[in-house]
């Protein structure tokens, strides 16, 4: 088998583990808030931020479209159809913009993860105010403390994990 063969078949794998994790992530993400009141982080950003920061800008957008889909499709879904798919995809864009060449350090890592809960939780708000859904500020803040502090302990071990997956294959 050819080098670019082998980069292929190593993206397709990838994206097939990627995509099954997203699904599986939005499904659980609406069991476990549904019995439990807690307030809980968004599971499917961390995915979209790694993704992102190993891809790269374009491929960071076009995951967090798709990300966004699938957590809009997903039953109770959004109240207006595809504002996730593009807060998603605005997270995507812009952790793919904090790519760097080689390792990453944690802190850079988490920053980046900590402004995409920002801009994610601050769309989810401006689309419930639009709608005139009723919008609790602390909840809002205890979710995005929780989110970040989510995407800082997860994507830096999920950014090895896929440049492992790609190395391999």
């Amino acid at each position: 088998m050819t080098t670019t063969a082998h980069l292929a078949a190593g993206a397709g794998r990838v994206r097939l583990v990627r995509g099954a994790a997203l699904v599986v992530l939005a499904v659980l993400a609406v069991a476990v808030g549904a019995r439990t009141p807690l307030l809980l982080p968004d599971l499917v950003l961390p995915l979209v931020v790694a993704g992102a920061l190993v891809g790269g800008p374009t491929r960071g957008a076009l995951l967090g479209l798709g990300a966004g889909w699938v957590v809009d499709l997903v039953p109770p879904g959004s109240a207006l159809l595809g504002t996730a798919a593009l807060t998603y995809a605005v997270c995507g864009l812009l952790a793919g913009a904090g790519r760097r060449e080689g390792l990453a350090s944690w802190r850079w890592v988490a920053v980046v993860g900590v402004l995409c809960s920002t801009v994610l939780l601050g769309g989810g708000a401006i689309v419930a105010l639009l709608a005139g859904s009723a919008l609790s500020p602390a909840d809002t803040v205890v979710r995005l403390v929780l989110t970040a502090l989510l995407c800082a302990l997860t994507v830096p071990a999920l950014v090895r994990a896929e440049q492992q997956l790609r190395a391999r294959s």
